[in-house]
């Protein structure tokens, strides 16, 4: 998606999921987390080989086609095939395979929780461009206002109306104005270089063309928060580590076959040698075997790994508990966050609207020369400040109501 193109904040959350790098680096990891799981698989299949080899014998050796020594040089080279199949370990392969399924299951919770993360910075940071502009907005129209009213003051000084008192009060009003748009400028040219970086999206791109889509989405939702996913997830990988560390104590038992053949010729003689085909054939040879290994004595190594991963399956309980504790927290933070948003919007409403009557009152007095510029600007000020606050707190709504949806199992992407 271009800079140029509109974007709303599913758009933004969407771009930031792509090419946000925390993202990026969530999906390599789950990726390998497949790789590991395929690794914990291969275990359970048997091993096959191809072995070959050559030599050379020099001076006194054994004749293989007499078994004496003799002083011949032979070119003898081998040839085998050889398998390899875990018959039973203690189970410790099967369970390193169930481990590495659950720890890919996991790792896809750590990239989700990853992603909500940077879902939610984007959103603020989405907001916060909103505020800005809102913010410039406001000044613009402050500026354009006070300026039409220092140019009506100065053309009621020439007329004797108004005092050069006035003339200097509203001066130092608009110079205020010009002053607080360049910031609010530049705290909105920030704004979007946080969205910016947030989003993963290159940082000299300028403005970003924003809107807030009031377009009614089909909520989405999650089957279970990521956080207490992955952490229940941790419980059963830790189970599961428990089990392979006691099959350490179990024999190990494996089937091992194979074929060989050996081939040689006589150099430096004029007899005649056999074909390779004829000496493949005639020297072919064949094995099976069982064989079985049982751990007498680990120098308590296995026993210590047991004690290891108890301690581990304790954690990942009390990890568990913790986090969902943590959750129900946060989620009854963010209604109240939500209750107190709304009940502040509703205030900041009605201050809005009351200092707006006041202001309008405050610039017909003065139009009609009952109040000073001193009063014209308290009220002007008074009025900038509730129309800030009311922005605010609409804000705090908007992101205050997406927090609460998102603990409550709405998916943040649409």
């Amino acid at each position: 998606m271009t800079a140029a193109a509109q974007m709303s904040l599913n758009d933004c959350l969407v771009y930031a999921r792509d090419h946000a790098h925390g993202n990026i680096l969530g999906s390599l990891e789950v990726e390998r987390a497949n790789i590991d799981k395929r690794l914990a698989a291969a275990d359970l299949m048997p091993h096959v080989g191809l072995s070959s080899s050559g030599n050379i014998s020099f001076g006194r050796n054994i004749d293989p086609e007499t078994n004496t020594y003799d002083n011949k040089k032979t070119l003898s080279t081998g040839f085998g095939l050889q398998m390899s199949l875990p018959l039973f370990d203690g189970l410790v392969s099967i369970n390193n395979l169930k481990a590495a399924r659950v720890a890919r299951l996991r790792q896809i919770d750590a990239a989700q929780i990853e992603q909500d993360r940077i879902s939610l910075e984007v959103v603020r940071a989405f907001y916060n461009v909103s505020y800005c502009k809102a913010m410039v907005g406001q000044m613009c129209q402050q500026l354009e206002r006070d300026s039409t009213d220092l140019a009506a003051t100065e053309r009621g000084e020439q007329l004797g109306m108004k005092s050069g008192a006035d003339v200097a009060e509203l001066r130092a009003l608009v110079a205020a104005d010009e002053y607080e748009l360049s910031n609010q400028r530049s705290l909105l040219a920030k704004a979007y270089l946080s969205l910016r970086s947030v989003m993963g999206m290159e940082l000299d791109g300028g403005p970003l063309d924003l809107i807030e889509d009031e377009t009614e989405y089909e909520p989405e939702y999650y089957e279970e928060n990521p956080r207490i996913a992955e952490a229940r997830r941790g419980v059963d990988e830790s189970r599961y580590n428990l089990r392979m560390a006691r099959g350490a104590f179990s024999p190990r038992i494996s089937l091992s076959a194979g074929v060989s053949t050996s081939y040689y010729r006589m150099m430096g003689t004029d007899a005649a040698a056999p074909g390779f085909g004829e000496q493949w054939h005639n020297n072919m040879g064949q094995y099976i075997g069982v064989s079985v290994s049982i751990p007498l004595f680990t120098g308590l190594a296995n026993i210590n790994k047991v004690k290891r991963a108890k301690i581990q399956l304790m954690e990942s309980r009390v990890r568990l508990d913790q986090t969902r504790y943590e959750v129900e927290k946060e989620t009854t933070e963010a209604r109240l966050d939500l209750r107190g948003a709304a009940e502040e919007f509703v205030a900041a409403e009605k201050r809005l609207v009351a200092e707006e009557l006041a202001w309008k009152a405050t610039r017909r007095k003065y139009e009609l020369g009952n109040v000073s510029a001193i009063d014209l600007y308290t009220a002007g000020t008074k009025l900038a400040t509730a129309r800030a606050n009311y922005e605010g707190k609409r804000i705090q709504k908007i992101i205050s109501r997406i927090t609460l949806s998102y603990y409550l199992g709405e998916k943040l992407i649409k």
